[in-house]
């Protein structure tokens, strides 16, 4: 009999992980949920439904104790817990205490098991750990910096836990980095905060389903228990993303949803409602590699759209509510909403809307009309016209991606010191080992960055999975202007969507900056 420990099984992709886990024969499930009173009535729901194939626990990730019993007698550990936005951006601490505080009590609790060579570590990461893309960068991949956006709290939060994760020593780990879920409540969680407004109508966007969510962390517990996995897939960090028909932009998204309920983004919302900069997502030029591990991607994301539309009430208000009511009284009610860009400007946040908008007064001269607006998915840039087709290709994208500093031609088990001391270099820092096994990626070796503060880490962790300098690389506060003037690694993308002159530092908002000093 397996058993698995699942985090975050009340939560979109947990839920649904746990529902196809329980598909297979001979394994037995371990949850840890709040004890709040959704979370016991769906306890109670599942202990009725599985019987004795599920022991749910009460308790709460940021308590050791309860961690420590979720992974007893366990074999697998799948990481999906965390507090994500919109509830993170309104409560910071709390999510530092869940998604890292969490993350290392259950790390920790593996360690400290004596079980730990036998038990295996799947840590759920996010896209939102590369931070802000737009079309001079669509593409990434595992390797590209980690730049979490000013403010994102939730993506902070996660870097320094998946940090945890490839450095504490676990025989057995992958981080896998989510991107973005299409479920079925997305829609109805979107208009409860103003966050809906952070999306940028040009960001890449790489989306997956719920349902391929679940089938990629069976697959994972299937795949590897029968030994059919294919080998070299444990110690590494993979991109959760889709195959082609999943890339799109922030507009086609909205718009896409819009369709279902007979409008489109075009007649419920205008241009200037949204920021411009400082939201988080890309294309995976990568993700292939993943699915060739755990063969997931199966679901045609133009048939699941159908299906909400199908199966989801408020679809259909389109058709006998006129769009300007649906605008006014769904979407317009949220300007108000603390994470709404136009109460930023109201309260005058100047730190919000410079790191949204840019500096003087953007959003002052956003342009209000969708003819005026470029949008990527027609073709059009601040800069003049692009082929938003061309783009989307793999040949256009392996012409544009970034470097990582070292010569990504040598295979893993020809890198050397030589590799350590130029991928340093590229990140203004130094490797001060003198010395390193060749291809040994995973004994750790001194760095110092540039602003002289040394540290230990593997040569995978940096070179491998994009981290650098634990102290001044992790937000908070956020600087990623000013580093970028000393770290060609971060300066190639973060110049993209930034002036020059942008070198300031952003504390939590204008006026506290108490959650810094929880770290």
């Amino acid at each position: 009999m397996i058993t698995v420990a699942l985090t975050g099984a009340s939560g979109s992709m947990g839920s649904e992980a746990l529902k196809q886990l329980l598909e297979l024969d001979d394994l037995k499930l371990k949850i840890l949920l709040r004890p709040k009173k959704s979370n016991l009535l769906l306890g109670k729901r599942l202990l009725k439904k599985y019987k004795n194939r599920l022991d749910v626990i009460f308790g709460d990730l940021s308590e050791y104790k309860d961690c420590e019993l979720l992974i007893k007698d366990v074999d697998y550990v799948l990481h999906c817990g965390a507090i994500i936005p919109p509830k993170s951006d309104h409560q910071p601490s709390s999510t530092f205490n869940s998604n890292f505080g969490g993350t290392k009590n259950l790390v920790d609790a593996v360690l400290n098991s004596g079980r730990a060579d036998e038990i295996k570590f799947v840590n759920i990461g996010t896209v939102a750990l590369y931070g802000n893309r737009d079309y001079h960068h669509p593409w990434g991949r595992v390797g590209d910096p980690l730049m979490p956006s000013t403010y994102d709290i939730y993506a902070a939060t996660k870097l320094k836990a998946e940090r945890y994760v490839l450095e504490a020593g676990l025989p057995h780990f992958v981080s896998l980095r989510q991107t973005a879920i299409l479920h079925k409540n997305m829609f109805m969680n979107n208009i409860k905060d103003g966050l809906m407004f952070h999306t940028c109508w040009n960001a890449p966007l790489d989306w997956v389903t719920d349902i391929d969510s679940g089938l990629l962390c069976k697959n994972l517990v299937k795949f590897d228990s029968e030994g059919t996995l294919k080998e070299g897939f444990w110690q590494k960090v993979y991109n959760i993303g889709s195959d082609d028909a999943g890339r799109c932009t922030g507009f086609d998204v909205f718009d896409d949803g819009f369709k279902l309920m007979g409008g489109s983004t075009k007649k419920f919302f205008k241009p200037n409602w949204n920021v411009i900069r400082n939201f988080h997502g890309m294309w995976f030029y990568d993700s292939d590699l993943l699915n060739s591990y755990l063969d997931y991607q199966k679901t045609d994301l133009n048939e699941y759209w159908k299906g909400l539309g199908k199966k989801l009430w408020y679809f259909k208000l389109g058709a006998i509510v006129p769009p300007q009511l649906i605008s006014k009284f769904v979407i317009q009610r949220l300007f108000s909403n603390t994470n709404s860009p136009l109460y930023w400007r109201k309260i005058r946040h100047l730190g919000r809307l410079e790191a949204f908008f840019g500096p003087n007064e953007t959003l002052e001269t956003l342009p209000d009309k969708w003819d005026d607006f470029p949008l990527l998915s027609e073709g059009k840039t601040p800069e003049g016209d692009i082929d938003y087709n061309e783009v989307k290709t793999k040949e256009w994208a392996s012409k544009h991606l970034l470097n990582h500093g070292y010569d990504e031609t040598k295979p893993d088990n020809e890198l050397d010191i030589s590799d350590m001391r130029q991928a340093a270099e590229f990140r203004g820092g130094k490797c001060l080992s003198s010395t390193m096994t060749k291809g040994d990626l995973y004994t750790k070796l001194e760095w110092e960055c540039h602003d002289g503060h040394r540290f230990m880490a593997t040569p995978y962790t940096i070179l491998k999975a994009g981290h650098w300098c634990p102290e001044c690389c992790q937000p908070l506060p956020w600087h990623w202007g000013e580093l970028s003037q000393h770290i060609p690694f971060f300066a190639q993308v973060y110049w993209d969507t930034h002036d020059k002159s942008e070198t300031g530092t952003y504390p939590i908002s204008n006026d506290e900056d108490d959650f810094i000093s929880e770290e």
